[in-house]
């Protein structure tokens, strides 16, 4: 074999060397081929599971009402209590923020909420006649888009026929919360038998632990704003002045007015003005 093909088997063999090293051991490496190659490129990442371990939720501006894991059983439970008396009202109440802007046909996005809510109850078996839909701003900031909070709470009160003349009602709405319906353009009366064993309960009570009680009058929107404003300071001052004589030191409680500003039902019917004539009652926890 001649000098010169020695060279060029040499040079044949060292290039078919070159290649094989290449794409078997560098360029995998390198470029990401192959079975066993690394892949470089970024990953999408899944989001994290949004948890359903709630009741009823909704978030700020938004018109979803969502049930969670919770909810079977808080609606199973409002559904043996109506079962257990026909003769009693569901009072649904929805939660809003100042700033959010309700769907058409609706005051304000609590009532839209407390009306979504109310469909789930008359298809669990409440029939819609006894059940009420009221409206509750929440106090303070309202929260980040994303971020979910109770839309509704709930709470009992009695069956009101509209023929009927007004009496005072009351609507427990929590341990700590009570509601004071007054008769239209009311503010001293007497409040019943009903509402007078409460508060005289409640007093007990307060005189035991020193809970500071604050009361809130309100009015509906009939007459000025000025002069519902002197009417629900009326009515909270009443309800003061009847714990008063139960015993509850005048240190203990506050009162104020909100006149007609924050109403909890419709005032274009003369069942929501009659929902909004009341004094929300609210015990406050010793620290």
């Amino acid at each position: 074999m001649s000098t010169l093909t020695k060279f060029i088997v040499m040079m044949g063999a060292w290039l078919l060397f070159t290649l094989l090293t290449f794409y078997t051991c560098v360029k995998p490496e390198c470029c990401g081929e192959g079975e066993g190659a690394t892949d470089q490129t970024e990953q999408p990442v899944a989001p994290p599971a949004i948890s359903d371990d709630y009741s009823i939720v909704s978030s700020y501006g938004s018109d979803d009402v969502l049930t969670g894991s919770r909810w079977a059983a808080e609606r199973d439970a409002l559904l043996a209590k109506y079962n257990a008396d026909p003769n009693q009202v569901l009072e649904i109440t929805g939660r809003y923020y100042s700033g959010e802007s309700a769907p058409a046909g609706f005051e304000n996005m609590g009532l839209y909420r407390a009306d979504q809510i109310k469909q789930l109850m008359v298809a669990a078996g409440i029939p819609a006649a006894n059940i009420r839909t009221l409206s509750r701003l929440v106090a303070g900031d309202a929260p980040a888009a994303d971020e979910n909070f109770v839309a509704g709470n709930f709470a009992w009160g009695t069956m009101t026929n509209a023929d009927e003349p007004e009496k005072p009602e009351l609507v427990q709405v929590s341990s700590d919360e009570i509601k004071i319906r007054f008769p239209f353009n009311k503010s001293t009366r007497d409040l019943g038998a009903q509402v007078e064993n409460y508060l005289k309960t409640l007093a007990e009570r307060v005189k035991q632990s020193n809970e500071t009680i604050s009361i809130v009058g309100h009015t509906d929107n009939v007459d000025s704003d000025a002069f519902n404003l002197r009417l629900g300071q009326q009515r909270a001052d009443f309800v003061k002045g009847r714990l008063l004589s139960y015993g509850v030191p005048a240190a203990l409680i506050s009162t104020s007015s909100k006149g007609e500003s924050e109403p909890e039902a419709t005032n274009e019917t003369a069942a929501g003005r009659r929902l909004n004539r009341r004094a929300v009652v609210r015990l406050n926890r010793a620290q």
